[in-house]
C-alpha cells in the first residue's frame, strides 16, 4: 500500500460525492476483516452486528465476513473508500499509509501497560485520529483494543537486541517497529496475518512482533516457542465506514448505529484485559515459554527505542509526550 495510490483513490471518492440514501428502507452493510471469528476483533465485529440490528429494530443489518473472505488486510482501506465493503477494522498500523500520526501506537517501549493504551485509544489522541479520516472519504467510528505487542520467537527469547540480530521478523506494516528492528540488525518482513502460520512453519520468518490475543486464536503458538513481555506497541483496530454507506441510513438509523458503536467500544475494553490473560494462559498451556525483561534489559531496549521516537514527525513527537505524561 502506498500513499500515492491512496491519494488517487481518495481524490476519486471526493469527485463522486456523498449523496443522500434510503430514508426508511432496510440497509444491509458488509463488514470485512481478516481475523478469526474467535479473536477479539471477530467477536467485537459480531457484537456490533448484533447490537446494530437490535437498536435499529432490524432496519439495519451488518453481514460480517471474517478471515479475509472478501478482501485481504492490505486492501481493506482502499476497498472501503471505493465502497466495495462498507465497514472495516484493519490493524491501526495500516492507517499510517494515509496518516503518519497513527504511528503513535507502535512506538517501541513507549506504553507502560494495556490499561494506559485503552485510555489513549478512547481519549483525545484516538478521537483526533478518527476525526481526520473524514477528509479521506471514511467516517472514523472507534478504535478496538487488541492487546500489547510483544516479541515472539521460534528459538532464543528476545530478552536482548542480540537475540533478534540477523533474524527475519514478521511485523504488520509499521515504520517505527521496522526502524527498531533495523537498528538492532534484524530484518522486518510484512505479510498478511493469514499467511504467517505457514511462513513460520516453513522458516520464511523466525519471529513475529504481534499480540498474544491474536497469536492464541490464530494457533501461531504451534510454531512459536517464546514470548517476551515488553511493549513494542499496542495492538488495535481502527473501525471506519465508507461515508456514502453512512449516508444511506436515515437519522434514526445513524443514532441507533452509533449507540451500538459506543456500546461495543466499551464491551471491547472490558473484554480486553481478561482476553489478554486468557490468551497468555492458553499459550503457556500449549508449551510457550513466557518471559519478562529485567530492569537493566528494559533500559537497553528503551535507549534504542528513543532513537526511533526522535525520528517521528512533530505531530507524533507531541503525542509521545502526551502519552508519557498520561501515566
Amino acid at each position: 500500500m502506498t500513499r500515492n495510490w491512496l491519494a488517487a483513490v481518495f481524490g476519486a471518492a471526493a469527485l463522486i460525492g456523498f449523496g443522500g440514501g434510503a430514508q426508511s428502507a432496510d440497509v444491509v452493510l458488509k463488514l470485512a476483516h481478516e481475523a478469526p471469528a474467535t479473536a477479539i476483533k471477530g467477536r467485537s465485529a459480531d457484537k456490533l452486528a448484533e447490537l446494530v440490528e437490535k437498536y435499529s429494530n432490524g432496519t439495519v443489518k451488518i453481514n460480517v465476513f471474517p478471515g479475509g473472505q472478501l478482501v485481504p488486510t492490505t486492501e481493506e482501506i482502499r476497498a472501503a473508500v471505493r465502497g466495495q465493503v462498507d465497514i472495516i477494522a484493519p490493524y491501526t498500523s495500516y492507517y499510517s499509509a494515509i496518516d503518519a500520526a497513527w504511528d503513535i501506537f507502535y512506538q517501541p517501549f513507549l506504553f507502560k501497560s494495556p490499561e494506559q493504551a485503552i485510555e489513549v485509544f478512547g481519549g483525545p489522541i484516538g478521537q483526533t485520529l478518527l476525526g481526520k479520516l473524514d477528509q479521506r472519504g471514511l467516517k472514523g467510528l472507534s478504535i478496538w483494543h487488541d492487546g500489547p505487542v510483544y516479541a515472539f520467537t521460534k528459538g532464543e527469547p528476545a530478552l536482548t537486541p542480540d537475540a533478534l540480530k540477523g533474524q527475519k521478523v514478521r511485523v504488520a506494516p509499521s515504520k517505527p517497529i521496522e526502524m527498531m528492528l533495523q537498528n538492532i540488525g534484524a530484518t522486518s518482513i510484512t505479510m498478511p496475518a493469514t499467511e504467517v502460520y505457514l511462513a513460520l512453519q516453513q522458516g520464511v520468518v523466525n519471529g513475529v512482533i504481534t499480540t498474544p490475543t491474536y497469536t492464541a486464536p490464530a494457533r501461531w503458538g504451534e510454531v512459536l516457542t517464546t514470548m517476551t513481555r515488553a511493549l513494542w506497541g499496542v495492538g488495535g483496530y481502527g473501525v471506519a465506514m465508507n461515508k456514502r454507506s453512512w449516508e444511506r441510513m436515515d437519522a434514526a438509523q445513524q443514532e441507533a448505529f452509533m449507540r451500538a458503536v459506543k456500546e461495543v467500544e466499551k464491551w471491547n475494553q472490558e473484554q480486553t484485559l481478561d482476553n489478554i490473560r486468557a490468551s497468555e494462559a492458553a499459550l503457556a498451556s500449549g508449551g510457550m515459554k513466557i518471559l519478562d525483561l529485567t530492569t537493566d534489559q528494559r533500559q537497553v531496549w528503551t535507549d534504542i527505542a528513543k532513537n526511533v521516537w526522535a525520528a517521528s514527525t512533530d505531530e507524533v513527537k507531541k503525542m509521545i509526550t502526551d502519552v508519557q505524561q498520561s501515566h
